[in-house]
């Protein structure tokens, strides 16, 4: 009878994973699963940005994360094959795909790697607010060829209507603006307007100097002087580069370097 049974979920969210053709959900706090998924985003994105070989967050990792609380995230660590009609996953199952019956392993392997049910609100407002960053990098560092002027927030706005987009919730807005201007190239003619730059940092700036230009620009090339300054060329949009350059120099007190190459 209990296969049969809808559970009702309350407040919660189902998150699954599945693997090796079976499946795996386990009840999950819609707010705390938000924020352990946007600190596991902003931890890969900054690995990613500095370069680092390995960007991903282990299981290891996230079970001894400080600002991660897989009790809070999860409502408990019983494992489902279906959880709503309340039918727990076998120990045979769960040994034979994640190599362990531990509710909080598998829990783990589902935040990093598995669906998660989002509400439809959760859902709405960061579609809202993806969307507006989205806008706004495009409309600072696109222009129109035909004139080389920059088009209004609202017509690529409405482009991005026009071409019944959908954007990603779980992607940065910056990982997603290039797909959107191809999208909206068939609608509006524009461009994304680059700049190369080289850029010298003084050798006690260095280290965050170098997460500053990774998080604007991409490093074309780099190379670390005899004395311990960081040179460097760059390519980024337009519209960021004062952004940049004025960010460098409140870090150096005015002692950074930057010179426009091409534009």
């Amino acid at each position: 009878m209990i296969d049969r049974a809808r559970i009702d979920l309350g407040g919660f969210i189902v998150g699954r994973i599945e693997k090796s053709g079976r499946t795996f959900e386990m009840l999950m706090d819609p707010e705390n699963a938000w924020e352990a998924k946007k600190i596991i985003r902003e931890e890969i994105n900054k690995r990613l940005k500095e370069g680092k070989s390995k960007s991903r967050i282990t299981i290891g990792e996230l079970l001894n994360h400080q600002k991660i609380n897989l009790e809070l995230v999860f409502e408990s660590f019983t494992v489902f094959e279906d959880l709503r009609r309340g039918k727990k996953a076998t120990d045979g199952d769960m040994e034979a795909v994640f190599e362990t019956t531990d509710g909080m392993k598998i829990a783990a392997h589902i935040l990093l790697e598995g669906e998660i049910h989002w509400t439809k609100t959760q859902r709405e407002e960061e579609r809202e607010k993806k969307l507006k960053q989205i806008i706004t990098i495009i409309s600072k560092n696109a222009i129109n060829p035909q004139n080389n002027k920059p088009h209004p927030y609202q017509r690529i706005e409405k482009a991005i209507e026009e071409a019944k987009l959908k954007i990603d919730i779980m992607r940065s807005a910056e990982e997603q603006v290039e797909d959107v201007v191809k999208s909206i190239r068939a609608i509006i003619p524009i461009r994304m307007e680059q700049v190369e730059i080289a850029i010298k940092i003084p050798t006690a700036f260095t280290a965050k100097g170098y997460n500053i230009v990774a998080q604007y620009a991409v490093i074309k090339k780099e190379e670390w002087q005899s004395d311990g300054s960081w040179v460097s060329v760059v390519n980024l949009p337009a519209g960021l580069q004062m952004e940049l350059i004025d960010k460098l120099n409140k870090l150096t007190h005015g002692r950074v370097q930057t010179k426009l190459l091409k534009s």
